[in-house]
């Protein structure tokens, strides 16, 4: 199977179609932006090296801006690996329960986990107003920037473990409980 550079249809109940779709256009918006972001990062540390080691040269701001595409990248791109369930989690103990028991404990963690992003996104949400008159040492740029993905992080990554806890069923694990014993 080949990897999809856009996620696929999100799966939900037909009266529910129009927030499925809300969540696909953020998840290809999200995408896009990361895409961006990448592109933008390599272009500047590409051109960064090229000055410094071809012309002895160096831009003041390429360290910033790259680490400021970096974090957005990264953060931008957890609610997508909630998304397809490619986060790590150890199931030592969670794949000898039974299966209805296993599917509780999945939205039971999904409702925690989404609680817990949207207390950051808060929080980073508050920092970046505290922060917004602050500017970046090479950039004249606010610093909070720095902070925007992570508020972008704790909705996105919500919805999706709302959803999930919601509408999808567990994950079908590799190993059976006779497996592991």
């Amino acid at each position: 199977m080949q990897p999809q550079l856009f996620p696929g249809p999100v799966t939900g109940p037909a009266g529910l179609r129009p927030l499925a779709r809300a969540l696909e256009l953020l998840d290809t918006l999200t995408c896009w932006v990361i895409c961006i972001s990448v592109a933008l990062m390599v272009a500047v540390v590409s051109a960064q090296v090229a000055m410094r080691y071809g012309l002895n040269r160096s831009f003041d701001w390429a360290d910033e801006v790259s680490r400021l595409c970096f974090v957005w990248s990264i953060f931008l791109a957890i609610p997508l690996g909630i998304r397809a369930r490619a986060h790590i989690g150890v199931e030592v103990l969670v794949a000898r329960l039974p299966a209805g028991a296993r599917g509780a404990l999945a939205r039971a963690v999904a409702l925690v986990s989404a609680a817990l992003l949207l207390l950051v996104a808060w929080e980073a949400a508050v920092m970046s107003v505290d922060q917004w008159d602050e500017t970046m040492a090479s950039v004249p740029a606010s610093a909070a920037w720095f902070n925007v993905p992570l508020v972008w992080l704790g909705v996105h990554g919500a919805l999706h473990l709302l959803w999930s806890a919601a509408f999808a069923a567990p994950a079908a694990d590799a190993s059976t409980p006779e497996e592991l014993a």
